[in-house]
């Protein structure tokens, strides 16, 4: 991908973008970050006549549209959630927090995640409670379900809060729905970034805090690589990022699984490294260093005990 402004008004800003596949584009982007305009000769104007393939690359070039614009000009035209730099503005933030922070922005979503472990043998919950029920509505296994909290940062780059917790899940086939769990207002403003979990069997607050941070890491790797970019080296990272990015990783041609964190793309890995409850003296007895199995894999039963 790559572009060039051609001109800019009140109206907004025009530009001429070159897809990867050499296809031509023409856009106008207002200040909002709204396409005023798309036209490109070899993709049809009709969503209903093109390919799978193409629909997709033509929102492509349309959020990069929108990423090149606000990178060149003045103008805030990226939408919150494909927004980069900001995500790792919030991956600093978040990595930060100390363990009693941890607890007051994020204590009932580590809950609401442990407690779907809570008979199985192998997972230590401790007396954890879960916070709010499932839906009575909900199809599907008990984990079936996605757990989002959103993340508000201060000028300074801090956490100034949090919302509460955010049930999705499905209750039909291809029908989804969601449930929030907000026990105090939050700003009236779109928020800094959002993270998005499965139901995981950590049973300390910091490995959970390393899982939201590296789910921040993966929803980079998302806004690159749905602006048609091969992401920069750090985020070249396999797991489940943005729900809606991991359908497209699933069943749409163009893209790789990156979500699958047992996928063979060249250059990319599985890199989650949670901080353990343990001491580096018991972390070398529970180590080959000539395993075939990911460090993650062998340190599973240190993560998931008291």
């Amino acid at each position: 991908m790559n572009a060039k402004i051609i001109g800019q008004d009140d109206a907004g800003v025009g530009l001429v973008l070159s897809d990867n596949e050499n296809r031509e584009h023409e856009l106008g982007v207002n200040s909002e970050g709204d396409i005023l305009h798309h036209q490109v000769d070899d993709i049809s104007d009709d969503p209903s006549t093109r390919t799978q393939t193409e629909n997709e690359q033509f929102s492509q070039a349309r959020r990069y549209a929108k990423y090149y614009v606000a990178q060149e000009t003045e103008y805030d035209t990226i939408p919150w959630d494909l927004n980069p730099e900001r995500f790792e503005t919030v991956r600093d933030s978040l990595a930060a927090l100390t363990v009693d922070e941890l607890d007051d922005y994020f204590g009932d979503l580590f809950a609401q995640s442990l407690s779907h472990y809570a008979d199985d043998p192998d997972v230590d919950t401790g007396d954890i409670e879960r916070p709010y029920e499932l839906p009575a509505g909900k199809i599907g296994p008990e984990g079936a379900v996605l757990y989002e909290q959103e993340i508000y940062l201060d000028e300074s780059g801090d956490i100034e809060t949090v919302s509460g917790v955010i049930v999705e899940y499905y209750v039909a086939k291809g029908e989804r729905t969601t449930v929030r769990h907000d026990e105090a207002p939050v700003p009236d403003r779109d928020p800094d970034a959002r993270v998005e979990i499965s139901p995981a069997p950590f049973v300390d607050l910091k490995p959970f805090r390393d899982y939201l941070v590296y789910n921040l890491r993966c929803q980079i790797r998302d806004c690159y690589v749905g602006m048609g970019l091969e992401p920069p080296a750090a985020y070249k990272v396999l797991g489940p990022g943005q729900y809606r990015f991991t359908g497209k990783y699933q069943h749409f041609e163009c893209y790789p699984a990156y979500f699958d964190v047992d996928a063979d793309i060249p250059g990319y890995s599985h890199e989650f490294a949670p901080e353990l409850p343990i001491s580096d003296a018991e972390l070398g007895g529970l180590v080959d260093p000539g395993s075939e199995r990911s460090l993650y894999r062998q340190l599973k039963s240190a993560l998931f005990s008291r």
